[in-house]
């Protein structure tokens, strides 16, 4: 955070570089590539012929219990990883005044299991040379693991007594519970999480599955118990509905064995499908949200609406549209907002692709004498690109960048599991990938514009801001947004 207000302020501060002349000499090449085979530095190379890239696809199988197994061999270095999906087992399955369960439930995993204690899993992991992470978003929750190959098979004992046999220790859980209390205190000093906060609770609604605070309030969390976890891990934990993604240096027959003996034996129970997630529309109060951050140098903004179904027939053409606007550094918004204003380190405009709608978010840490300006900026180019075609050039630059970009979410093993994990979240066929290239070239100016027109249109949007009122209030009042709502540093409404 703070590096950042460094370096916003010292864009503000640069002075212009100034561009060569006609006939002026060229600079010298910067320190260090003096032998580069570049001769002009000041223009950028032309791109290189586009090259066939072929994504792995994943053999399924299905093992004795239900769950689905994936595998993807690459032989390439003696290591593995492996992403266990748990869907329904997310943020969205948090019971009504129960806020973070589903995310409390999956960090107790760990935290003693199978006669293990909380340290000695830690140190068997060590031992193993591997990794484990457990983590949680609003639809699922994912047992990440990277491990040598030569050490699979016990990574694999560990893994499954893990996921199958936590003990729910009272005195880990305890201190679990207290370390997360703690955190929620604090939350008032990270204003990112609160401007997130705020916004999805104005265009989900605060009580539903999706609007409700993820990690949960201290007054909920606190009425969270071990039992709690208890029944949310039997409810929600079902290996009939899981899936687990093996890439790396595997034998698929000997792993397909030893699954079989371990998580393979794993008995299903609850449900045999996670509940479906709806979302309603929801029309905010006030377009306007605000938090006073008194002395704030920046302001956290985050701007959004709920976006498209992942299903959406327009889903390449609203990716080349958000990519447009705000997806890498010669987005618009980067461009405009940090490039040539200065007023800003980076700022994104994310699609979190969900099982239900998931939101459109657009963030950015504005100096805070230009946030008034830096809003202006972001309207002027969301409602541009609902009324203009986007140009020849950049859509095609767009384009490439995206296409690309493709061999990125496979350039590891990890980066590969995590990409299947998302497929198989979404119901997506393990191809999908092989014609994401095809379906981005189609993609045609007129496409961008009907896609941003139907589903962002600037109207809609809704604006979380956390900073300082007494500097910026004028200007965000003169953006026509009308009558604001105030939260309280926590992101709780505050009285009207």
């Amino acid at each position: 955070m703070r590096a950042t207000v460094v370096f916003a302020s010292l864009l503000i501060a640069a002075p212009a570089i100034a561009q060569p002349t006609a006939g002026a000499v060229r600079p010298p090449p910067p320190a260090g590539f003096a032998g580069s085979a570049i001769a002009d530095w000041t223009t950028p190379p032309v791109p290189t012929a586009e090259k066939a890239f072929r994504p792995p696809v994943g053999k399924r199988q299905r093992l004795a219990n239900g769950m689905q197994l994936i595998v993807v061999e690459n032989h390439a270095l003696p290591i593995a990883s492996m992403v266990l999906v748990a869907p329904g087992a997310g943020a969205a399955a948090d019971p009504a005044g129960k806020g973070g369960l589903a995310a409390y439930t999956a960090d107790l995993l760990d935290e003693g299991a199978g006669g293990r204690s909380a340290i000695a899993i830690a140190d068997e992991t060590d031992r193993l040379g591997a990794d484990i992470a457990i983590g949680t978003d609003a639809d699922a929750s994912y047992v990440s693991v990277r491990t040598l190959a030569k050490t699979l098979a016990p990574t694999l004992a560990l893994v499954t007594a893990v996921v199958t046999q936590p003990s729910f220790d009272e005195s880990e859980a305890g201190r679990v519970k207290s370390d997360w209390l703690t955190s929620l205190a604090l939350r008032r000093d990270r204003p990112r999480e609160v401007a997130a906060l705020v916004l999805e609770a104005a265009i989900y609604g605060g009580t539903t599955p999706y609007g409700h605070p993820a990690d949960g309030t201290p007054a909920e969390f606190a009425s969270v118990t071990t039992a709690d976890a208890r029944g949310f891990y039997a409810a929600h934990w079902n290996p009939a509905v899981m899936t687990l993604i093996v890439v790396g240096d595997v034998d698929p027959k000997a792993l397909r064995a030893a699954l079989d003996r371990g998580l393979g034996a794993w008995k299903p129970r609850g449900a045999v499908a996670p509940a479906k997630i709806a979302v309603a529309a929801v029309t905010p109060a006030s377009r306007l949200l605000l938090v006073d951050r008194p002395g704030a140098t920046q302001s956290d903004v985050r701007i959004g609406l709920v976006g498209p179904d992942r299903m959406d027939r327009r889903f390449f053409a609203f990716e080349v549209y958000r990519t447009t606007l705000g997806g890498g550094f010669t987005s618009r918004l980067t461009q405009r907002l940090r490039e040539q204003l200065g007023i800003v380190y980076h700022t994104y405009a994310n699609q979190d692709w969900r099982v239900a709608r998931g939101p459109l978010v657009i963030d950015a840490a504005l100096a805070t004498p230009a946030t008034g300006q830096g809003l202006r900026e972001t309207i002027k180019m969301v409602d541009d690109l609902t009324t203009t075609d986007v140009p020849a050039a950049e859509l095609d630059k767009v384009k490439q960048n995206l296409i690309r970009s493709l061999p990125k979410h496979f350039a590891t093993n990890a980066a590969t599991a995590g990409t299947l994990a998302e497929l198989v979240l979404h119901g997506l066929p393990l191809d999908w990938y092989a014609r994401y290239a095809a379906g981005v070239r189609k993609v045609t100016a007129r496409d961008v514009k009907a896609a941003a027109h139907a589903l962002v249109p600037g109207r809609d949007l809704v604006f979380a801001v956390v900073g300082d009122l007494k500097v910026i209030r004028a200007d965000l009042d003169a953006l026509g947004l009308g009558a604001p709502a105030m939260f309280d540093p926590e992101g709780a409404p505050l009285a009207k």
